[in-house]
């Protein structure tokens, strides 16, 4: 039933968007549906909720589904534009795993737009050569061409701007004409700590 699938797709957006338990849609949203349609409307519908499938495995799969979708749109935008930019920034998370956060800005309808690329766990250290082999693989798997890179943005560590083994660095090897800028949010919050000095 074509209906019963869109509804079931509809509630797990819901649920990804609102980060709850895959279990909530089976567990709560289902028996309040069910509750709601046989004292409001007519316990003869209630036979309709039944063919929307919200299992917990089923809820996993749309949103996994969803997500390779919107991951698909936009590596299919960025290869259409001529020219596009990245800002990375590497953080660790409360739990000590190093995070390496990618933005992409491309063309798409006339128009600047800006994406999450990539977000993905750092397998060992930060490095720039750890770095660059994640964004690399990330760009020789789905075909994205480094020539159509024309500048990276980075926060200034040594990893990022190593003359030598920094990511920058590796990145103008795939592409001598990138250019590299210093992310003014960094240079701001540099900018307004305190000196050590009197």
């Amino acid at each position: 039933n074509k209906r019963a699938l869109i509804t079931s797709y509809r509630i797990s957006y819901r649920i990804a968007k609102e980060g709850e338990s895959h279990t909530i849609a089976e567990n709560l949203i289902k028996p309040c549906v069910k509750d709601f349609v046989g004292c409001m409307i007519d316990e003869k519908y209630l036979q309709n909720i039944n063919c929307v499938h919200l299992s917990k495995n089923t809820v996993s799969g749309r949103i996994e589904d969803m997500s390779a979708f919107c991951e698909n749109e936009l590596i299919r935008r960025v290869k259409l534009s001529p020219t596009f930019s990245l800002q990375m920034d590497e953080s660790t998370d409360v739990t000590g795993l190093a995070i390496l956060l990618v933005f992409i800005r491309y063309m798409h309808e006339s128009r600047i737009v800006e994406d999450i690329l990539l977000c993905k766990p750092l397998a060992t250290h930060t490095t720039g050569e750890e770095i660059f082999k994640l964004v690399h693989f990330f760009m020789k798997e789905h075909r994205i061409s480094w020539k159509q890179c024309s500048s990276i943005c980075t926060d200034g560590v040594a990893a990022m701007i190593g003359k030598i083994l920094g990511v920058v660095a590796r990145m103008k090897k795939e592409n001598p004409e990138i250019e590299s800028i210093h992310c003014l949010l960094h240079r701001h919050a540099l900018a307004t700590k305190r000196s050590a000095c009197p």
